[in-house]
């Protein structure tokens, strides 16, 4: 009897036939690939969906919150910077999500202090302690899914990945 690990690959490899199958001179190498980080992609999502709906976050709200931590103390930043940066959105789509943080005192829009035309968005106690929280989980459901691989195999796969992520930055416009 096969093992899940088996079926699992297995599952892939059949993909790929069937893709080869109607597709004439696939590259079953890039198929393969691709296939693999859709797989990883589904599992990390599903790792870190539990964890928004745990604190009743959207993604955007939780890549608000991370960023804010991110930047430091005193966690306040322009929503320009925090735009595109730290939130996949621009600034004014960012607005919707801030004002969803504020009405749940997780952030609030203070006065820039050499701007007076310009707001900055500012962490609050509860939006810190929120932030921390979801985001130490979310390292340990990243831990916890890299744990069947040595410190080697995931420095070769983070070198691997790195070296395509960034060709296929190169390659988009």
């Amino acid at each position: 009897m096969a093992s899940h690990e088996q079926r699992l690959d297995a599952a892939v490899d059949t993909l790929v036939d069937e893709w080869a199958d109607v597709i004439p001179g696939l590259d079953r190498d890039v198929r393969a690939i691709a296939a693999r980080i859709a797989r990883i992609d589904d599992r990390l999502r599903a790792g870190v969906g539990k964890i928004l709906d745990q604190h009743d976050l959207s993604d955007n709200e939780f890549r608000l919150l991370a960023g804010l931590m991110r930047s430091g103390a005193p966690y306040r930043c322009a929503p320009s910077d925090l735009a595109g940066r730290y939130v996949p959105v621009t600034s004014g789509g960012l607005t919707g999500v801030a004002r969803r943080l504020e009405t749940r005192g997780l952030i609030r829009r203070c006065a820039h202090p050499s701007d007076q035309r310009s707001m900055l968005i500012e962490l609050t106690a509860p939006g810190k302690e929120l932030a921390m929280a979801a985001m130490e989980q979310f390292a340990a459901v990243e831990s916890a899914l890299m744990n069947g691989l040595s410190a080697s195999a995931r420095a070769n796969g983070n070198a691997f990945l790195r070296k395509l992520m960034l060709s296929i930055e190169m390659t988009l416009p």
